[in-house]
């Protein structure tokens, strides 16, 4: 058996707005509801978001010196794009010249970025191609 990938997990201040900015913005399902916690899927890899009930933490770091990105590819951009836009979210490239805002129907790179309701930098994409190995047969 190959070692793979299959679970990924965060903690949420706002677990609802988490929740929404997943599966109602980038098209997660919902599978299951534990009350403090919620695991939602792409059919392949389980993503499990906790309600965060410490202490406040820090602000996620952001842009180039992001410590933390999720990347994920949908299958309409522009479509993801103005969804997230019209749920309120930035949508933005982050080159060397810092954040940039984006338009919806204006995304010339193939790809933008979003953070979610917490500042977790997510890279979105429709491109087969943009992280190399993720279309590898497992071993």
């Amino acid at each position: 058996m190959a070692t793979a990938l299959v679970h990924i997990g965060v903690r949420a201040t706002d677990i609802d707005e988490t929740i929404r900015f997943w599966r109602d913005g980038l098209g997660l399902r919902l599978v299951q509801d534990r009350g403090q916690s919620f695991d939602l899927t792409d059919g392949y890899h389980n993503f499990r978001i906790f309600q965060h009930n410490g202490p406040s933490r820090p602000e996620h770091v952001s842009g180039m010196l992001d410590y933390l990105h999720i990347g994920i590819r949908v299958p309409d951009l522009e479509a993801a794009a103005r969804r997230l836009t019209e749920m309120g979210y930035e949508i933005f490239s982050d080159g060397l010249g810092g954040k940039e805002p984006l338009a919806p129907d204006a995304l010339e790179e193939g790809a933008f970025k979003v953070e979610d309701p917490d500042g977790i930098t997510v890279d979105i994409t429709s491109s087969d191609d943009q992280w190399p190995g993720t279309g590898l047969p497992a071993d």
